[in-house]
């Protein structure tokens, strides 16, 4: 079955972005991926936003390989509250989804959003388009920065399929 991909460059993915990722697949019969690349630079962002809202649950994320990744990184508290927090949200939107009737997938990675995404779509011939929520580490979603636009652009060169952002 083909398949959308919503890659999601955070913590919180944008309400529009998934919303119009669950309308497109109703309407083309898809199944919705869900991808979301953490970026390793922005743990200690990620981690004091987490903090700062009392969030430390862990359950999510212990044994898993994101958790090795980020402990790797000399991060071992952080990479549990920076999951467990991602992982929240996304839940809920799974579960959205379902109901919706549009069957759901989730991972989760972390990365360099740009290379992650390309390589997702270059090992899952079945994604027919690319939905890209970005975001920065302060909850910025879409700043028109000339580097964000030439990783834009890049992506988009490397991409065997469309790529749609999503600009809230």
């Amino acid at each position: 079955m083909k398949k959308v991909l919503l890659a999601i460059d955070g913590m919180t993915p944008d309400r529009k972005a998934f919303s119009y990722a669950v309308a497109l697949c109703q309407r083309i019969k898809a199944e919705l991926s869900i991808f979301q690349i953490i970026r390793p630079r922005f743990y200690r962002e990620y981690g004091k936003k987490i903090r700062k809202k009392g969030l430390l649950a862990r359950k999510f994320v212990e044994g898993s390989m994101m958790a090795a990744t980020f402990a790797e990184a000399g991060e071992h508290e952080t990479a549990l509250d920076i999951m467990a927090e991602a992982s929240k949200d996304i839940r809920r939107l799974l579960q959205e989804s379902e109901e919706a009737g549009v069957h759901c997938h989730f991972s989760i990675k972390s990365g360099k959003p740009d290379m992650e995404i390309v390589n997702y779509v270059n090992d899952h011939r079945d994604v027919v388009l690319t939905i890209y929520d970005v975001s920065d580490p302060d909850g910025k979603r879409g700043a028109n920065t000339s580097k964000k636009k030439n990783a834009l652009a890049e992506m988009t060169k490397r991409l065997s399929v469309p790529l749609v952002t999503v600009h809230t």
